[in-house]
């Protein structure tokens, strides 16, 4: 059956027809992707005990 008062939906990043660009998970996760990507990676130095003595 027929709805025509319901609008269409079509996502625009993946194709998908069951939600909206607004609502795509799959762009959602590729967004925190590239967010983790983008972060600097924390660059431990070894633990030593005169590095951080003051004399």
């Amino acid at each position: 059956m027929l709805y025509p008062d319901t609008p269409a939906k079509c996502c625009s990043y993946c194709g998908g027809r069951d939600h909206d660009f607004e609502e795509c998970p799959k762009r959602k996760a590729d967004a925190e992707k590239e967010k983790v990507e983008r972060e600097p990676a924390v660059t431990r130095l070894p633990y030593s005990r005169h590095a951080s003595s003051n004399q």
